[in-house]
């Protein structure tokens, strides 16, 4: 479907999953976010081990020019 002139169109391959049923996973028992996502300057931590967190929380600030805010993608205990 295109929707304006000119564009990238790729395949979406949909074919692949479209009859599939959508499946829930497990939550994992641990989870690794790293606070260097890309080649700027690493994000600072602003919580501690034993901090709970919520999905959306503020796990690390930016710190510099190219850097990013880190924020959580699941709720747990920081170790």
């Amino acid at each position: 479907m295109k929707t304006f002139f000119g564009g990238v169109h790729p395949n979406d391959n949909k074919y692949l999953t479209n009859r599939l049923a959508i499946e829930v996973l497990k939550t994992p028992e641990k989870v690794v976010i790293p606070f260097s996502q890309h080649l700027g300057k690493p994000a600072i931590p602003c919580v501690k081990a034993g901090d709970i967190v919520a999905p959306g929380s503020l796990i690390a600030k930016s710190d510099g020019f190219i850097s990013a805010n880190v924020h959580s993608s699941i709720a747990g205990t920081v170790e």
